[in-house]
């Protein structure tokens, strides 16, 4: 269970900093910071709301709202692969 956890940590930290350094990269920081924190709050409500047709869903709470917001869609894809595939 340990070792499940750690890699999906990692996994999640990579994706961060992978995003991250595309937003210093771009030239408008803040609007790219910005509208990444928006798609990854919006892609984990659209998992929740197309739940009832696919069966899959995440938890709408505080650890889940933050890694959605600072690590964009890469952290939705990597909760969603980590709920299918380690839970």
């Amino acid at each position: 269970m340990q070792l499940k956890s750690t890699s999906v940590i990692i996994m999640l930290a990579v994706f961060s900093l992978i995003t991250l350094a595309l937003m210093i990269k771009s030239k408008h920081f803040f609007k790219a910071l910005v509208l990444s924190a928006a798609q990854g709050v919006a892609g984990l409500f659209a998992v929740n709301l197309l739940s009832a047709a696919t069966g899959v869903s995440l938890a709408v709470n505080g650890v889940t709202l933050a890694l959605s917001a600072i690590g964009s869609l890469p952290a939705v894809i990597a909760m969603l692969v980590s709920r299918l595939f380690l839970v």
